[in-house]
């Protein structure tokens, strides 16, 4: 699959992750639709399938949106990250 590359998050959804360019101090979102917790019970995609535990995964509900999120700014670790991705999703929330 295939996923997009935005430069806002879409309004309502959650980061998963945070996955850094290996060539540089660039980083990217993985976002999905569905609030992290309720993953197990989603239809998932790869990447987002490999953050559910196999012995948790019971895929009765609806399939999952996921797309990726430029994270903007440089970042030397995944907390700065985490810090500049969610400060973008309460941005767009205000």
């Amino acid at each position: 699959m295939k996923l997009s590359l935005l430069d806002l998050p879409p309004r309502g959804w959650f980061a998963l992750d945070v996955i850094k360019d290996t060539r540089k101090c660039d980083w990217v979102a993985l976002m999905v639709d569905v609030d992290p917790a309720q993953l197990r019970s989603c239809v998932c995609d790869f990447p987002t399938r490999f953050y559910v535990p196999p012995a948790d995964y019971l895929p009765e509900g609806r399939p999952v949106q996921q797309c990726l999120v430029s994270i903007p700014g440089k970042h030397r670790n995944a907390d700065g990250a985490w810090q500049a991705i969610h400060d973008l999703i309460g941005r767009g929330m205000h």
